[in-house]
């Protein structure tokens, strides 16, 4: 590959990511403000997650349906339109005075949120060669969990100098600068709906919404994602509570336990791009990821280990799953239609959003009544479930994939 042509992709890739960050990084803006908002507006800590949980319900619902819009129009300008509308609500935020704008501002948001996943992923199968589409997955998805990770350390700090309304509408107003640099680089994110060789190649075969969301293997791949959001969810929301009242361990300690398992599935989503585009049995690598990781759960939860040894199992645990996420988006684009990328990634993606809603009032069902190791065995029976999804859907894998035009 020409040296131009590789640069040109890292920089397109490096764009997307970086659009990709910040819709990670507002959703994970506001809980750590939770207690100043909480003082703020006199409400409690269930009415502030419905926040959350409102701004993940409308992303969840608008990914398919801006998917649709995304194949048939191009994705560039409402990737960009996305970010900015994002943004804006953000900054909005930042002048709110009641919990009602705080809950309008949600929905606004997180419908403007659903674009990120079709759109991004459209552009990223249309612009990057096929042999380095894991690793541009990878990059994608590790810039995603950045944004998570790196919300907490920026926002908590800052309040310290700005009060928290200024420091929301500074996340938005970067957000915003970013919109601006993608519209200056607008001619380099195609898609396929804006591919100016797609006409010559001849007509194109239309995939009805109907006949997509009920193709075996997509529904397959919507109920691996869903499957792999409960089990993270479980881990994520309850994993560190259930430790601390199990063992007993000092909240300072196992506050290490969490990072450990983010950080983990960061650096495990890296290599894993690297496997996705050198190894074709992407289902055997879901597979071995999950039953590694559901396994160092069963053991935490069953074993008696002291705090290191749990850090260390979680950090294993979150490495193997990261592992599994670029050959997860790999194959979701090789099982879809070649006219329905956007599509595809919108409805899977949406599995998300449903299994991380769920996920967390599932899961605390069983802690109410005592049950403390569900929240790392439910999980875990996920993983196998996930597998399961993994190895149905890669059957509908063409044994030879068309590669996609080379721009």
């Amino acid at each position: 590959m020409p040296n131009t042509v590789l640069r040109d992709e890292r920089k397109l890739v490096g764009l997307i990511a970086v659009g990709h960050f910040f819709s990670h990084y507002f959703i994970m803006s506001l809980p750590p403000l939770f207690p100043l908002l909480k003082a703020e507006y006199g409400v409690s800590y269930t009415t502030l997650g419905g926040v959350t949980a409102t701004y993940a319900l409308c992303s969840a619902i608008a990914q398919y349906p801006l998917g649709i819009l995304v194949d048939r129009f191009g994705a560039r300008w409402f990737l960009i339109a996305g970010l900015a509308m994002v943004s804006v609500s953000f900054i909005a935020i930042g002048f709110t005075t009641s919990i009602t704008a705080l809950y309008v501002i949600a929905v606004v948001a997180g419908l403007a949120d659903g674009v990120f996943h079709p759109a991004d992923y459209e552009i990223l199968s249309a612009s990057v060669r096929k042999e380095r589409s894991g690793r541009a997955y990878s990059v994608h998805t590790f810039t995603g969990f950045a944004g998570f990770a790196i919300a907490p350390m920026v926002i908590i700090p800052l309040t310290t100098v700005w009060n928290w309304h200024q420091v929301v509408a500074a996340g938005g107003i970067a957000g915003l600068l970013v919109a601006v640099v993608m519209v200056m680089n607008r001619h380099k994110m195609v898609s396929e709906g804006t591919r100016p060789v797609a006409a010559a190649a001849g007509p194109v075969r239309k995939t009805s919404a109907l006949k997509l969301i009920t193709s075996p293997p997509i529904l397959m791949m919507f109920g691996f994602y869903v499957t792999a959001a409960l089990a993270n969810s479980g881990i994520t929301n309850h994993g560190v509570s259930t430790l601390i009242e199990k063992y007993g361990f000092a909240y300072e300690s196992a506050s290490w336990i969490l990072p450990a398992y983010l950080w983990g599935t960061m650096m495990g989503v890296l290599a894993g791009g690297i496997f996705a585009d050198r190894f074709s049995r992407l289902d055997i690598m879901a597979t071995i990821g999950n039953i590694i990781a559901g396994s160092a759960l069963i053991a935490i939860a069953y074993l008696v280990m002291p705090i290191g040894a749990i850090i260390a199992t979680f950090f294993v645990a979150g490495f193997v799953l990261g592992m599994v996420m670029p050959a997860r988006d790999v194959l979701v684009r090789a099982v879809a239609p070649d006219d329905a990328a956007g599509r595809a990634f919108g409805f899977v993606n949406s599995g998300f959003g449903f299994g991380g809603t769920i996920g967390p009032i599932f899961i605390g069902w069983f802690l109410d009544r005592g049950f403390l190791e569900s929240a790392l065995v439910i999980p875990a029976i996920f993983m196998i479930v996930t597998m399961i999804f993994a190895l149905g859907a890669s059957r509908y894998r063409p044994a030879v994939p068309q590669a996609l035009p080379a721009e």
